[in-house]
C-alpha cells in the first residue's frame, strides 16, 4: 500500500526585503511619531513661536512614511496576510497588528482632515496609544512565529 506524499508546506513568511521594508517603515513611523510628540510637548518654544519648528517637519516625515508603510502592507497583502489567514495562521498576533495599523491609518487620517475640534484631542491620543503599541504588536508577532517555527523542525 502506498504511503501518502505529504508535499511541504510553503513557507508565508515574507522575504528578507519585504521585512526590512516592515522594520524601515515602522522604525521611520514611530521615530517621526516620536519627534513630533517631543516637540509639541516636551522641547521648549523658540521666542515667539506657536509651535517648534520640528513639528512640521517631523509631521512631514510621518507622512512620508505612512504612504510607504501603506505600500509596504499592500504588498504583504497578498502573500503573507490573507495565505496566513486562510490558513489559520497567527490570526490574533496578525489580526491585532493588523487592526492596529489599519486604526492608525484611519485616525491618523480624519486628525489631518476630518477631526472636529471636539473629538481632535480623543482621537490624537487614541492614534499616540496604538502607534506607541504597533513596534510591541509587531514583534510578538514575530516572536509567535519564530516560536511556531522552531516547534516545528
Amino acid at each position: 500500500m502506498n504511503k501518502p506524499q505529504h508535499r511541504p508546506r510553503k513557507a508565508i513568511r515574507p522575504g528578507r526585503r519585504k521585512r526590512q521594508a516592515v522594520y524601515i517603515s515602522m522604525g521611520l513611523l514611530w521615530v517621526s511619531g516620536t519627534m513630533w510628540l517631543l516637540a509639541h510637548y516636551a522641547l521648549p518654544l523658540p521666542e515667539e513661536a506657536a509651535r517648534h519648528p520640528l513639528e512640521p517637519w517631523a509631521m512631514r516625515v510621518h507622512g512620508a512614511a505612512t504612504l510607504f508603510g501603506m505600500a509596504v502592507l499592500g504588498a504583504l497583502w497578498g502573500t503573507h496576510v490573507l495565505r496566513a489567514w486562510n490558513e489559520n495562521r497567527h490570526r490574533l498576533s496578525g489580526g491585532t497588528l493588523l487592526g492596529l495599523w489599519l486604526g492608525l491609518a484611519l485616525s491618523g487620517y480624519g486628525l489631518y482632515y476630518l477631526a472636529d475640534e471636539d473629538w481632535r484631542a480623543a482621537i490624537s491620543w487614541l492614534h499616540i496609544g496604538a502607534g506607541s503599541g504597533l513596534p510591541l504588536a509587531l514583534a510578538i508577532h514575530i516572536l509567535s512565529a519564530v516560536a511556531r517555527r522552531k516547534a516545528c523542525e
